[in-house]
């Protein structure tokens, strides 16, 4: 993981591009703590730019310093995890790898090939120095963050960064394919056009939302997504049987749907495990409080963001067999302050009488939703899973934690998001994976490199309400159209933001459900199986994995229907109960002006 950014300007001199850099320095260094610098380039003779990489070292010996300029001038800034797909050799970094093999490569299509050919979550900017074009983009889901900001007459300025400070005019690349930038025909005033080289997998009506600066090029990028989604649709045949299949998974009941599907269940488990250990392989074996040490490690390099939903259940079991039975593994749990109302009695002398009266007080809790299934499910974990260590890492956030957070920090990382739901969403994975709290009451804070979400496992198996609102408003045709749409959009509606969000504390995110393989095993089970909304809430949704869940022990976690981190963490309920998700957040837009009560 790391904090990438690329700043070039007409007739702009280096000082002028480093102070445009300093403003966000700080936000890039958070991403990447452990190595960071500037370098400058000249990209014609009327543009000069300077690229700022911040490094979180997760592959190598050690830390590879960005940005990386190789011997013919080529410049590399690469925020990404080869997770599969090429074999790195041992000790060299995958930043060094992608340089050296690009460095090689005299076609263009050559170099699109092999780029498309990385399995992992990536953005990266490069510039090649003997064609003078600058190559930039996202991975075909969109998992780590890249925005930019175009020239204009007045600011011959273009900018590309993971992240930066709230500001108008920057917005979020689409994951559509790899974009380009001809510097040999452009200064920034005249001739500034982006060239974008699509995915197969992107659809045409995605493409007209682009800006009018970018133009669209014939040629597509084999994408590491190997079968689309399965569009069939059950049998007239079929759905008496998924009607009358047991309505709960437990007893007897839980037997039998996993004989009916055992196989995709088997195939769900296997593509899952193979997913999470490749994203435990590819970190140091240490943890950040002994980076320096020369003993052996055994605290936890690997932490869960964990509602005890079912997603994060999956991930915390199957990572148990990923890690050396020595290591402990951190389960962040995240609760927000809730009030309320506590009628006491008060004693009160008055003329040499007691008398008793009520006095109302607040009383402040955190037993929201999230914290007690998610300690039943940790209660499930140390039972199936004895002999490891599992730190359930209680982290309570006040309401004046909230707004602190949100004014300094939070608004920055959500930007150019603004909505109620972004607002709500990124104040909770800020503070579930900062991993501040308590373990067993005693004061806790993760020393994790990496933390695994359960992101895009809703998406892609009919989790969300509006999955069964569609399947009862249109029948199946209008559920995988709603699937479909669901992982279209997935990079501009979560992926982005949640990337910024998470890396900020110098952890990478790392996403099991969307590794590419467990996408295209998804993509080849029938809807049906993936979720059957003929059963109701808690069972339907997720079906396939909700079985495996059950199957492997996990009952409490089997059986809760789907709860957002939103309304679970219970941060919801601190703020204004009449306001709707997609409103507008006046909070990250004047949380200066804002007072918490």
């Amino acid at each position: 993981m790391c904090g990438i950014c690329f700043i070039c300007g007409y007739s702009s001199s280096p000082q002028e591009l480093e102070q445009l850099v300093e403003v966000d320095w700080d936000l890039l260094r958070q991403r990447g703590p452990d190595a960071g610098r500037k370098e400058y380039i000249s990209l014609n003779d009327e543009v000069c730019g300077v690229g700022v990489g911040c490094v979180l070292w997760l592959q190598g010996a050690v830390p590879q310093h960005q940005p990386l300029v190789d011997n013919h001038g080529n410049f590399l800034l690469w925020n990404g995890d080869i997770l599969s797909g090429y074999q790195i050799p041992d000790g060299m970094s995958d930043t060094k790898y992608i340089s050296s093999q690009l460095a090689d490569m005299s076609e263009e299509e050559e170099m699109m090939s092999f780029l498309s050919g990385i399995r992992g979550p990536w953005s990266f900017i490069y510039f090649r120095q003997d064609i003078k074009r600058l190559y930039f983009g996202r991975d075909v889901f969109g998992r780590h963050s890249l925005l930019w900001q175009f020239p204009s007459e007045s600011q011959p300025l273009f900018m590309l960064s993971s992240v930066c400070h709230q500001k108008s005019g920057i917005s979020e690349i689409p994951a559509y394919g790899i974009y380009y930038v001809d510097f040999s025909v452009t200064n920034l005033i005249t001739g500034f056009v982006i060239h974008l080289i699509a995915w197969s997998t992107v659809r045409n009506d995605s493409l007209i939302s682009l800006p009018t600066c970018v133009k669209l090029e014939c040629r597509k990028l084999e994408s590491c997504i190997r079968t689309p989604l399965n569009m069939s649709l059950p049998l007239e045949s079929d759905i008496e049987h998924l009607k009358s299949l047991p309505s709960s998974l437990e007893n007897s009941n839980l037997e039998s749907l996993y004989q009916t599907m055992k196989n995709d269940v088997n195939k769900v488990m296997e593509v899952l495990q193979t997913s999470i250990q490749r994203r435990v392989d590819k970190c140091p074996l240490k943890c950040r409080d002994c980076t320096e040490s020369e003993k052996d490690c055994c605290h936890s390099r690997i932490a869960v963001l964990f509602s005890g939903g079912l997603d994060s259940a999956m991930i915390a079991l199957l990572l148990d067999s990923c890690l050396p039975e020595n290591e402990s593994i951190d389960l962040l749990n995240v609760a927000f302050a809730q009030r309320t109302p506590q009628t006491t009695k008060v004693k009160k002398k008055h003329k040499m009488k007691e008398a008793q009266d009520d006095s109302s007080v607040t009383a402040v809790s955190f037993e929201v939703p999230d914290r007690i299934s998610g300690r039943q499910c940790w209660q499930e974990l140390l039972a199936l899973k004895p002999s490891r260590r599992w730190n359930f890492v209680e982290i309570n956030v006040s309401h004046e934690e909230v707004y602190e957070a949100r004014v300094s920090t939070v608004k920055h990382l959500v930007h150019p998001l603004a909505s109620v739901l972004d607002d709500s969403i990124g104040c909770a994975l800020w503070f579930a994976s900062r991993g501040h709290g308590k373990t067993l009451g005693v004061p806790y804070i993760s020393p994790a490199r990496v933390v695994l979400c359960g992101v895009g496992a809703d998406e892609q198996l009919g989790g969300y309400s509006r999955h069964r609102g569609r399947f009862q408003a249109g029948g199946w045709p209008a559920l995988l159209q709603e699937m479909q749409a669901e992982m279209a959009r997935i990079h501009t509606r979560n992926l982005g933001r949640d990337n910024r969000i998470l890396a900020h504390h110098g952890r990478a995110p790392r996403l099991p459900y969307l590794d590419e393989d467990v996408v295209s095993m998804l993509n080849q089970i029938p809807v049906w199986v993936k979720a059957n909304l003929y059963l109701g809430r808690g069972v339907g949704e997720k079906l396939v994995l909700r079985l495996a869940a059950a199957h492997l022990g996990l009952l409490s976690a089997a059986l809760l229907p789907k709860r957002a981190i939103q309304f679970g963490s219970r941060i919801a309920k601190m703020e204004n109960h009449k306001e709707k998700g997609n409103d507008e957040c006046t909070r990250l837009v004047q949380s200066d002006a804002l007072n918490i009560t």
